[in-house]
Order: structure tokens, then C-alpha cells, then sequence
């Protein structure tokens, strides 16, 4: 199974369910960056896990959905998304990292397992094709909402 969890991985790098995370901070003194930005005092500062995560200095190809740059055997980075590794960092980090994260990751990748192993997915007839084009709100949400017909599988 370490596809489906390449693939849970990459799902949630190409489109991170929070793409600002709540890490808000408030400088209260400036803050000189390495790269000779100051970050004046009285300034909050939130995470955006989007721009990380769709930034080609941290990932090569980032616009594509490569599930295999999460498999070591084939040459990705074992990156741990439990907050280890800030390139991938959903659940948030730290002192404040989501408590629910071992069981959100085994919740989804349960399901997606059961829904893949279950079923055959199509589009419905007359349905748009899948768009992935995305809205920032609060949570980042599809454009166009997915529209799927599941046939299950005949047991055999």
C-alpha cells in the first residue's frame, strides 16, 4: 500500500485542504530574514501551505500530480506529513499540530482504499469534464464541484 499513501501524500500537497494555516504570528520586534527581508514589528504572519507546496524551489514539477515523488524506491523523499517535514505540513507543526492527525491519515487512506477497491468511478453522462481549478475560501475548494458515478464491483 505505499502508493495509496503516495498518493494521499500528493493529494494533499497539490491541494492542501488549509491552504493558510492558523500558525498566525505577531512580530513584536522587526525580524530580519536571511534573505534581507525585515519583517516590521506590529506584523502578523500566517503560513501558506499553497505557496510551499506549488513553490518549484522545494518541488520539482510542482503543477503536476506525482504521487511517485512520495515512494523512496523510486527515487522521492519519504516525507512525513504528521508535521516532521515543513515542505508538506497540513496538519500544521510544533506545540500546535492538529491532535487528529494519525487518524485523519488512516481515516482517509482507509476510505480511499475501500472507495478505489469497491467501485468503478466514471462521470455521469452529460457531466463537464473534472476540472481542478481551485477557490481560495477558507478551506480551497474546486471551482466546479466533482461530479462521480460509483458501480460496484461485482464480488468474485
Amino acid at each position: 500500500m505505499p502508493y495509496l499513501l503516495a498518493v494521499v501524500k500528493e493529494t494533499l500537497r497539490a491541494h492542501p485542504p488549509g491552504p493558510l494555516l492558523s500558525w498566525a504570528r505577531l512580530a513584536t520586534a522587526d525580524v530580519h530574514l536571511s534573505n534581507g527581508m525585515v519583517v516590521p514589528a506590529g506584523t502578523t504572519a500566517m503560513v501558506n501551505m499553497y505557496a510551499i507546496t506549488h513553490d518549484a524551489a522545494v518541488w520539482a514539477d510542482p503543477e503536476a500530480f506525482a504521487p511517485e515523488r512520495f515512494l523512496p524506491a523510486e527515487g522521492g523523499a519519504d516525507v512525513d506529513v504528521r508535521g516532521g517535514d515543513l515542505r508538506l505540513a497540513p496538519f500544521g507543526a510544533g506545540r500546535r499540530v492538529c491532535p487528529g492527525k494519525n487518524l485523519g491519515l488512516a481515516t482517509v487512506t482507509l476510505w480511499v482504499a475501500r472507495l478505489v477497491h469497491a467501485f468503478d468511478w466514471s462521470l455521469p453522462e452529460g457531466s463537464p469534464s473534472v476540472s481542478l481549478d481551485e477557490v481560495l475560501k477558507l478551506s480551497l475548494e474546486m471551482k466546479t464541484p466533482l461530479a462521480a458515478a460509483a458501480v460496484p464491483r461485482r464480488a468474485t
